[in-house]
């Protein structure tokens, strides 16, 4: 499988399967570093992902770039807790068939607060 397929599968599950990460290719020690949570495994990601991605609406990757085993993507989606569209830029790495990294980059203030209020 190559990284734009792998990348593909990724997105797939966040826009069209409520962040089931059960079909993307992760290592087991995948490393996942955002703004408002990391994590150092596959389960602890796919766990994550699977709260988060029911959460998460009109999930839409604005474009995408693979060069070799690296990829970069700029996503947006809404949450109906936090006002407005979050905007973020991703960073993903695949290794042998899986993805072994990735990084989310966004202004996470709004999400905080949200969570803070115990709206998220």
């Amino acid at each position: 499988m190559t990284t734009a397929e792998i990348v593909e599968r990724y997105y797939d599950a966040w826009i069209n399967r409520d962040g089931d990460m059960s079909e993307v290719p992760l290592a087991d020690d995948f490393v996942f570093v955002g703004p408002v949570g990391n994590f150092d495994s596959a389960d602890g990601f796919r766990a994550m992902a699977g709260q988060f991605g029911p959460a998460a609406t009109d999930f839409t990757v604005r474009h995408r770039f693979v060069d070799g085993d690296r990829a970069c993507a700029f996503v947006s989606w809404n949450l109906a807790a936090v006002p407005g569209t979050m905007t973020a830029a991703e960073l993903l790495e695949v290794r042998d068939g899986a993805l072994v990294r990735a990084e989310v980059i966004y202004d996470a203030e709004e999400l905080r607060k949200a969570a803070a209020a115990g709206r998220v």
